[in-house]
């Protein structure tokens, strides 16, 4: 009996470790979803410029990106750049920085990168434990005040791109 051929050995196993990392990413973010606040989408909330921001006004009639990270965080490091593409796309993005220092030494951090998206600064944790945020990164798409979708830890531009889009449909 022949041997199936290389390609198709490891065709079959990128195919079985791909499927099995997908199962195991939707377990995971299923374990980790966050639990909005009451009324969340009409509190008022000030980023780190005290500029007011209400998440129902950043999401109606179009998903925005609530992103929780830390400058302390490794996957951040990968996943910031990917939110800060949308904020300069146009896309409404909200952010809150986990424990990541006071209010200056985040705005030293964003302009050290270059971010520029909105920045609600979560110096003790105190709103990301209202959200229940057990992990960073985590991300949320919301919509017309409703959480449509989420995930945590890393993700990729495109992984976001094709979550936005699904959510344009909700």
């Amino acid at each position: 009996m022949k041997k199936p051929s290389l390609i198709v050995r490891f065709t079959k196993n990128l195919l079985l470790f791909g499927s099995l990392f997908i199962i195991l990413s939707i377990v995971v973010d299923w374990y980790r979803k966050p639990t909005a606040p009451a009324q969340f989408a009409d509190q008022v909330l000030y980023d780190v410029t005290q500029q007011p921001k209400i998440i129902a006004q950043l999401s109606h009639n179009q998903p925005m990106l609530l992103y929780f990270w830390g400058s302390w965080c490794y996957f951040c490091e990968y996943t910031s750049p990917a939110v800060q593409k949308f904020a300069e796309q146009g896309s409404p993005v909200l952010s809150v920085a986990l424990k990541s220092g006071s209010a200056a030494e985040v705005q030293g951090y964003l302009a050290d990168n270059r971010y520029t998206f909105s920045v609600i600064n979560d110096p003790n944790g105190q709103l990301s434990k209202q959200w229940g945020i057990q992990a960073t990164p985590t991300i949320l798409i919301i919509k017309n005040g409703q959480i449509i979708n989420h995930t945590t830890g890393l993700t990729s531009y495109w992984g976001l791109k094709i979550r936005l889009w699904l959510a344009g449909f909700a």
